[in-house]
């Protein structure tokens, strides 16, 4: 995926009704969703559909 423009970050945030305070925070906040996006692409893995996914299980039993 290729990277959001400062453009592209502002139009989505004007969707979710929000708004950078200036200049210097639309950078920021374009630089991070771009990192995160980055990251998240980094997990998928090609096989994730078909594995069913397995409950929790704590090794710790609740004591008085």
């Amino acid at each position: 995926m290729p990277d959001l423009s400062p453009e592209e970050v502002r139009a989505q945030l004007r969707a979710l009704g929000l708004a950078p305070l200036d200049d210097d925070d639309l950078a920021e906040v374009t630089h991070r969703i771009n990192a995160i996006n980055e990251s998240v692409l980094a997990l998928e893995h090609p096989d994730a559909d078909s594995i069913e996914p397995l409950p929790v299980l704590w090794l710790t039993e609740e004591q008085p």
